[in-house]
């Protein structure tokens, strides 16, 4: 049995993510394990450098283990960092964290952020499904089709797919939308896993088993682990 561990938004939080890691490895015991993290790992924390350093480290030592997806900060900061940039995209991402990432890497404008990170970001995906999942950093747009999707949607929405009932055929394991109580959102077509580790929250994974379409558990950077219950909304 091969073991799935969705991991939260980041936001430069690399304490968390190397503790987080560290426990779903014991987990694991040796078993096939890997790992999607559904975006937003620049911004706001105190470590953006570190934790794309050690992303793009784990992909090279262990190639198809760690899926990294794109988040909407990930996007602003392509913009950001752009030849062709406006004032706006550079405004923009400034105010919604990007300070701490230019402190992070010690630099004074995001062009001149390592190129190999630059390139790392823009090629990151939107999506990913294991047949029985679909990761996106903030969700889908109910009603449509995949194919149909925008990238905007997928990286930034979250009305009306929040508050949506409707059945999307895979559970969508998504973030971009800190969880008022910071713990997992579990309803019966999503999960939110943005357990708010940047704002004094917990950096959450949720494992899933190739065996079944539902989370089996919950773990976080703290070492805690539960079984999950579904929300009384879903």
């Amino acid at each position: 049995m091969n073991n799935t561990f969705a991991v939260g938004d980041v936001h430069g939080c690399l304490d968390k993510l190397d503790a987080l890691i560290a426990v779903c490895e014991l987990i694991s015991a040796g078993r096939d394990t890997r790992f999607v993290l559904i975006g937003d790992y620049v911004d706001r924390g105190p470590d953006p450098r570190g934790v794309i350093d050690r992303l793009i480290e784990e992909q090279r030592r262990h190639p198809g283990r760690f899926v990294c997806l794109r988040g909407n900060h990930e996007q602003m900061l392509i913009a950001a960092a752009d030849v062709n940039r406006s004032d706006g995209d550079l405004i923009n991402w400034w105010a919604n964290g990007g300070e701490q990432t230019l402190d992070s890497y010690g630099v004074d404008d995001p062009s001149k952020i390592p190129d190999e990170h630059l390139a790392w970001l823009r090629n990151l995906p939107l999506e990913a499904t294991d047949g029985k999942r679909l990761y996106v950093h903030a969700g889908i747009r109910p009603g449509i089709l995949m194919a149909d999707q925008t990238p905007d949607d997928l990286l930034w929405i979250r009305e009306p797919f929040l508050s949506s009932q409707c059945d999307h055929g895979l559970l969508v394991v998504h973030g971009h939308t800190p969880t008022k109580t910071r713990l997992p959102d579990l309803r019966s077509n999503r999960l939110n896993i943005d357990t708010g580790a940047c704002l004094g929250g917990n950096l959450t994974a949720a494992m899933f088993s190739d065996r079944q379409r539902w989370p089996t558990m919950f773990v976080n950077d703290l070492g805690e682990i539960w079984r999950p219950r579904q929300s009384a909304g879903s």
